[in-house]
């Protein structure tokens, strides 16, 4: 039995902090969490009681949005051009930069063939540590679509059928397609990829299995086609269109409210970026998009190499665009727990979840930077010790620091004191 002492324990619902709380844990379960006083706290052999009581614990944070094993740099064909071999190996660097940043749940929504399933089995047999995979294995794309060097390529609605059954026998847990464009050379993200027929194919496959479909919708067609079409989430969502000047942004409250009113929610509205033009027309996006009602849950795109584990700052520019620091927390907990069906397991600091924790120095809820660096993190009960690797955590460091310094320049979104 795991006793953890916490100065300030968030639970992850959205509900008020507890201060001076108590953690139990036996196994990798939660078996009680209260204020201190309100908990009957076991003592002698075999009790280890682990001291946050200058710390604020939460749930660990859950990551809606990265590709662990795509390759070291580049464009993506350069990465592409690496053999299976070198994806699955770079996944296993950046898994393990991903826990140490606190994230203990994933969800990977594209690479090549069986790479990320093969991560998936080597970390269940312990060979590796990772933080809990969701993983959509290959998005499904059109012919010459983005991410056709993924092999999930498939042109109508029969085809896409078969393929999104395909990747459900593999062992996807959710369904991904490519409804637009994107960062492919030869690929338009002004232009929709699908119609709403091929795409509500994929969906149909994956609700009858009980899975989650989302879609990578960068044109504003694209969003209009998934939504028709029943996809659960909507990635990036950055209303483009195909004429006018780079890049084509026209934000739409119509399409907004469309989103909103179909209960879709939006994933990555806001990029990890320092180019000054996608970070202005992204913050007025999260900012439509929170007037209209949408839900957002928080995700990064992270997909370089030495890269990862930048979700404590996309939940600081979600602050930044507006919302509190507790339903940014939120964003990164509960409601992504909810969307995956795992909102039995992991998302919250209750009895019966499984012990996904962090502990970070400071209140995220007075300075949502405080997440940036955990001075504990604990997946399934076992506290992960800090890898000795400090490569990925020093360049997030640097891309945070140049990301900061376009903000300021430019006065985007709202400072923080």
């Amino acid at each position: 039995m795991k006793v953890i002492t916490c100065g300030t324990c968030i639970d992850g619902t959205g509900a008020p902090a507890l201060q001076n709380a108590v953690i139990l844990v036996e196994g990798s379960t939660i078996r009680a969490v209260g204020e201190d006083g309100t908990v009957d706290v076991p003592r002698g052999r075999g009790v280890e009681t682990l001291d946050c009581s200058h710390l604020t614990v939460l749930p660990g944070l859950i990551d809606a949005h990265l590709h662990l094993a795509l390759g070291a740099g580049g464009c993506y064909e350069e990465m592409f051009a690496h053999s299976d071999a070198h994806l699955l190996l770079t996944g296993v660097v950046n898994a393990r930069s991903v826990l140490d940043a606190g994230i203990t749940t994933v969800q990977d929504l594209g690479t090549r063939n069986r790479v990320a399933f093969d991560l998936r089995d080597a970390a269940a047999t312990g060979l590796l540590q990772a933080p809990r995979l969701r993983l959509a294995g290959r998005a499904i794309t059109m012919t010459g679509g983005h991410f056709y060097f993924c092999n999930a390529v498939a042109d109508g609605a029969e085809a896409v059928r078969r393929t999104a059954r395909q990747l459900i026998a593999d062992g996807a847990d959710v369904i991904k397609v490519m409804a637009s464009g994107g960062g492919t050379r030869i690929t338009d993200r002004r232009r929709a990829s699908y119609s709403v027929e091929e795409l509500r194919a994929a969906t149909d496959v994956a609700h009858s299995a009980g899975k989650i479909a989302v879609a990578h919708c960068h044109a504003t067609q694209a969003i209009l086609n998934a939504v028709d079409a029943g996809f659960d989430v909507i990635e990036h969502c950055s209303f483009l269109e195909p004429d006018g000047p780079y890049p084509g942004h026209m934000f739409r409250d119509d399409v907004a409210q469309a989103i909103a009113n179909a209960g879709v929610l939006v994933d990555h509205a806001l990029q990890i970026t320092a180019d000054p033009i996608i970070l202005e027309y992204k913050f007025e996006n999260f900012a439509g998009l929170r007037r209209a009602g949408v839900q957002l849950l928080a995700g990064t795109d992270d997909l370089f190499l030495d890269l990862m584990g930048q979700l404590p700052f996309a939940l600081e520019l979600m602050v930044r665009g507006g919302m509190t620091p507790m339903d940014a927390l939120v964003s990164a907990t509960s409601k992504p727990a909810k969307v995956m069906g795992l909102d039995g397991v992991i998302g919250t600091v209750e009895r019966g979840k499984e012990a996904d924790l962090i502990a970070v120095r400071g209140n995220p809820l007075e300075d949502i930077r405080a997440l940036a660096s955990p001075a504990m993190v604990m997946k399934g009960g076992t506290v992960i010790p800090p890898s000795p690797r400090r490569v990925a955590r020093d360049k997030v460091a640097e891309n945070v620091r140049k990301v900061r310094a376009v903000i300021e320049e430019h006065g985007f979104g709202r400072a923080l004191e």
